[in-house]
């Protein structure tokens, strides 16, 4: 039973999920092996949960409704540099052609008072609290939210289009941030959208962040960021900005990037060609540095 064991959960999107390798390679099974060889006394379990697109506000159920029931001692939120954007839900949403009032996932707004509030979905509330919309389905754009939906069920399907489509990202990456920010013009020109919120990403991110700690501090969980080196190879200062919201917060982060280049390695190494994922190395070099922070840590499993 995990309780009865040093049992590390993780949390976090496609990077956790890890299509692209098979279930040996992935870092939280590796990280289970390594701790078998070399600490064996902690008796160290893993468990991980991960679905595509998803920040830390998405990823908040994960914890309520698994993690906690397993009673880890340490939870582990893998955050790539693309978790800013996915936290900002309802534009994201909205631009595949949902209606950002009504979601199937949490998200975050602002109160009458200005602070800000996590906004479950209605799946997740008790039947007597749920609630019929008020407001009518976004008609616009429903055929580009159709033309997005195929796309994502032709990626899931065949590896030939998801080679495809990760090699045109390889090549022509993607400028996330100005990209999310038309979108949200756009929305907001629109009647029905005029009044979505205007809240920074990175704000949105570090109110999730203080979600997961709370929720770690109730539990007696001890709650560490993995940084994966996707944050340091993209630039943008995208790791310089968590690293500064987690200090404010007092959650530890551990660097991916900062291992692999002590190991002589280049970030590089960690991704496919023409993916932006973790290969087998990039995994192995995740779980290393993760059993790296419980052996400088022992009182993690010990206490």
């Amino acid at each position: 039973h995990a309780a009865a064991t040093c049992h590390i959960s993780m949390i976090g999107d496609s990077f956790v999920e890890a299509r692209e390798v098979p279930i040996h390679d992935k870092f939280h099974v590796r990280l289970e092996e390594l701790a078998a060889d070399e600490l064996p006394r902690l008796k160290i379990t893993t468990s991980a949960f991960g679905i595509e697109n998803t920040g830390q506000v998405r990823q908040l159920p994960f914890y309520d409704e698994y993690v906690r029931l397993l009673h880890p001692k340490l939870l582990v939120l893998v955050f790539v540099y693309n978790d800013f954007a996915d936290n900002a839900a309802p534009p994201r949403r909205a631009s595949r052609g949902g209606n950002p009032t009504q979601l199937l996932e949490p998200t975050v707004g602002r109160r009458s008072d200005g602070k800000l509030e996590l906004f479950l979905p209605q799946a997740l509330l008790p039947s007597s609290s749920r609630t019929q919309p008020s407001i009518p389905p976004v008609r616009r754009h429903r055929l580009q939210g159709w033309a997005a939906r195929a796309m994502e069920a032709a990626v899931n399907r065949s590896w030939l289009v998801f080679w495809l489509s990760e090699k045109k990202e390889a090549l022509f990456p993607p400028d996330r941030e100005p990209k999310l920010i038309r979108e949200v013009d756009a929305l907001r020109r629109q009647p029905d959208h005029a009044a979505l919120p205007r809240i920074r990403a990175t704000v949105i991110t570090a109110f999730a962040l203080e979600q997961f700690q709370q929720r770690a501090d109730r539990d007696g969980v001890k709650l560490v960021i993995l940084a994966s080196h996707t944050l340091t190879i993209y630039g943008a200062g995208l790791f310089e900005r968590l690293s500064e919201i987690a200090a404010s917060l007092d959650i530890p982060v551990i660097d991916q990037a900062d291992y692999i280049l002590r190991q002589g390695a280049r970030l590089g190494d960690a991704r496919w060609p023409h993916d932006h994922h973790w290969n087998p190395a990039g995994h192995r070099w995740a779980a290393e540095a993760l059993l790296e922070y419980i052996e400088e840590h022992p009182a993690i499993c010990d206490g």
